[in-house]
């Protein structure tokens, strides 16, 4: 029997009662199951509102290099990385400090660059000398995301990069 167009009108009008909570906590687990929320999705949602609430401009990876191991069964993490957007080209070096910890070694294309590090809850600024490089000691590994912005020119908009994992 095919219900009439009234029938399912007048049943969508009710509240939900306890089948109905059962019957969407099972579509949610089957969801939850089959279609999983990827893990970094909430870093990718704040990435896309820091860059919306800064207009800011994404910069884009040019270029990943990895270190070849002998041995070894970790996976492969890049050591160098190349961000480039409107002619500035930074290209950022990790360095291993401590099992946890890394050095951020980079230079940029340009001198008399502000570049901040938002790594989790906090932000660390530092600035580039006039050859470009610049250091950021002791970060914690994990996801870690740079913004650069040019000194000398306060109109421009800053320059934001994907999120890494160091």
């Amino acid at each position: 029997m095919t219900p009439t167009p009234e029938y399912e009108s007048r049943l969508a009008a009710e509240p939900l009662d306890d089948l109905d909570a059962a019957v969407l906590d099972e579509v949610r687990d089957l969801h939850a199951h089959l279609d999983p929320m990827p893990g970094d999705l909430l870093d990718r949602i704040k990435f896309a509102m820091s860059v919306a609430s800064l207009e800011a401009q994404v910069a884009q990876i040019v270029s990943e290099q990895t270190l070849a191991s002998v041995r070894g069964t970790d996976y492969d993490r890049a050591d160098t990385v190349t961000f480039a957007r409107d002619g500035l080209s930074v290209m950022v070096t990790i360095e291993p400090d401590t099992a946890t910890r890394v050095d951020v070694v980079g230079w940029a294309s340009e001198g008399d660059i502000e570049v901040e590090l938002r790594e989790r809850g906090r932000t660390r600024t530092t600035t580039t000398d006039d050859d470009g490089r610049f250091t950021i000691a002791g970060v914690e590994r994990g996801l870690v995301g740079f913004v650069f912005r040019r000194r000398g020119q306060p109109d421009a908009p800053p320059i934001i990069t994907p999120a890494i994992e160091l």
